[in-house]
């Protein structure tokens, strides 16, 4: 009789630990990069690194078990292949971990919102929101302070307000445009947007528009 007998070798060890599923409570290192970069944020982008937004997807259950730990939580968007973190609101005493968007003046908060606007405008069209450094100068123009008349000392805030926008990776330059990130619609919500607005109406800011009005057919508030 004929055996055929096989060495078990380091290799098929190998082959094993990377065919089986991680372990309940751990990940894979490939879970661990992918979670130390949505940690890293702003998001990862399934269009620019398929393979990290794949593994996010493979290992989701261990990875928001991990977020879970910290009092974060993990938000996929499938639609525009975007995977985030954000502060759990399960416990509204949890120590907060995140502050991506600090550091924000009034003309940088309100530019967050006049783009988050023209994203839901073009989505709900299906199409890209790519802006130009002119549509934004123009669009924010009527939120000068109402006592200065410095246009070339504004148009250079409305500059500083853009780059810090794109570093925290919300606008991605395209040539002598600008395309703003799907994600910004989820980092920041109604009613976070709901709650900008009204304090810069306390304070007499008007012509922001209010995303109750807006059209936003992802938006389960809105429906």
């Amino acid at each position: 009789m004929t055996s055929i007998e096989h060495r078990y070798t380091d290799d098929d060890a190998t082959a094993e630990q990377q065919d089986a599923p991680a372990p309940a409570g751990s990940l894979v290192d490939e879970s661990r990069r992918a979670l130390v970069a949505l940690l890293q944020g702003p998001f990862v982008d399934g269009r620019r690194d398929s393979s990290r937004y794949a593994q996010v997807l493979r290992d989701r259950v261990a990875i928001e078990a991990r977020l879970a730990d910290m009092y974060l939580e993990l938000v996929i968007d499938d639609d525009a292949q975007v995977a985030f973190v954000r502060q759990s609101e399960d416990d509204p005493d949890a120590p907060k971990l995140l502050r991506r968007l600090t550091g924000m003046n009034r003309l940088d908060s309100v530019l967050l919102l006049v783009l988050r606007q023209m994203l839901l405008t073009q989505s709900s069209r299906g199409q890209r929101t790519v802006v130009s450094e002119a549509e934004i100068q123009q669009a924010l123009a009527a939120y000068r302070r109402t006592t200065s008349t410095d246009e070339a000392g504004f148009a250079k805030e409305v500059r500083a307000a853009i780059a810090k926008v794109q570093r925290a990776g919300l606008l991605d330059e395209q040539g002598d445009d600008y395309e703003v990130s799907p994600v910004l619609r989820l980092m920041i919500g109604p009613d976070t947007a709901r709650e900008f607005i009204a304090l810069y109406r306390e304070a007499g800011v008007g012509g922001l528009e209010d995303p109750a009005d807006a059209t936003d057919p992802e938006d389960p508030a809105e429906s």
